[in-house]
């Protein structure tokens, strides 16, 4: 396949603080069995040994840019800022604390060998700070393998995008696993940004499935860490919160052919984030051993119609009197920790 298909993917890996992590990224990208490739880095102002720790690898594919900081609210122009670096007809996103297995590129960039396919992504692995993999199966690959073909492989064309709209949605496709055909990348302006809201991948899906068809892969085409540093728990609320109210606000554009059956279920996928974002913010306090004001988030995480995430905070409200955290009961249960034990 790889001789057959030789083009160039441009790979994007926007760092902040990751001298941790950054050079298993790196060697992630270095293992493809698939060697038509760049990555540009972009050092978002790193105050720790991040830029170092790039330094020491000297393979000229691996291109490195350095930058004031921007701060995760300008993600998306720090995205295209890469972007505009691009010289691919494929675009990667691999986030400097995550990595990938050798074979997601030779296995995803042939697939754009069919003209009608605008992304391929697959499933995502949960690893913890040490680079230790969840044993069990993350809720985003269960809810996947429910999921009908129409949805997943966005064909017709439009078929994903009310689903991408739900709470459920926002997590269908893990920015480490996807590819991007670059031409209709560009014909949507680039990564979209959308004020108030941190991240830019599901804007940019959303637009991306209105373009052309998708291509889904049921195997492990990234690895995405949990750790206490990671910009989706430092930017809780903004990450959590907002992001429903935008997607709310555009289900209702008529330019999107959103049926009012498809707007009820998107507006009820919502109806129970405030629970499981009580749940992580009570899961945080316990880590920071601020204990009554764990307490104070996890009642608030209770909801009949939520038995799980219930379950989960009648837990955390228990171990906050033992002045204890939850991660030990995570990595029992086979997911992956926010802090490793011992």
């Amino acid at each position: 396949m790889q001789k057959q298909f030789s083009n160039l993917v441009s790979i994007i890996t926007p760092v902040y603080n990751h001298e941790k992590f950054i050079g298993t990224c790196i060697e992630s990208v270095l293992k493809q069995e698939y060697p038509h490739w760049e990555q540009i880095i972009i050092d978002d102002g790193s105050a720790d040994q991040t830029a170092g720790v790039i330094r020491r690898y000297s393979d000229p594919r691996i291109r490195y840019f350095h930058q004031e900081n921007q701060g995760i609210e300008a993600l998306a122009h720090t995205y295209n800022r890469a972007l505009s670096l691009a010289r691919g007809e494929l675009i990667a996103i691999l986030e400097g604390d995550d990595t990938w297995p050798p074979e997601k590129l030779s296995t995803l960039a042939p697939m754009f060998a069919d003209p009608d396919i605008v992304l391929a992504y697959g499933e995502v692995q949960d690893i913890d700070a040490e680079g230790r993999s969840a044993t069990r199966v993350s809720r985003i690959v269960r809810k996947q393998a429910g999921l009908p073909r129409p949805i997943l492989f966005n064909d017709p064309i439009r078929s994903a995008m009310p689903y991408l709209l739900t709470m459920e949605g926002q997590s269908l496709i893990a920015p480490s696993t996807v590819l991007i055909r670059r031409s209709t990348l560009d014909s949507i302006g680039g990564f979209q940004y959308v004020p108030g809201i941190c991240l830019t991948d599901v804007p940019t899906f959303v637009q991306l499935s209105m373009k052309g068809k998708f291509y889904y892969l049921p195997s492990v085409m990234g690895h995405r860490r949990r750790h206490l540093n990671s910009a989706t728990l430092m930017f809780l609320d903004a990450v959590s919160t907002v992001p429903g109210k935008f997607m709310l606000q555009l289900a209702e554009s008529p330019d999107l052919g959103i049926s009012e059956a498809e707007r009820s279920s998107i507006r009820k996928s919502w109806d129970g984030k405030t629970n499981m974002h009580e749940f992580t913010a009570g899961r945080l306090c316990l880590l920071r051993q601020d204990w009554k004001q764990a307490r104070y988030h996890f009642c608030r995480a209770f909801h009949i119609t939520r038995p799980r995430t219930s379950l989960g905070a009648a837990a955390g409200w228990v171990f906050s009197w033992f002045h204890r955290d939850l991660e030990s009961l995570f990595q029992l249960v086979g997911r992956a920790p926010l802090k490793v034990s011992g």
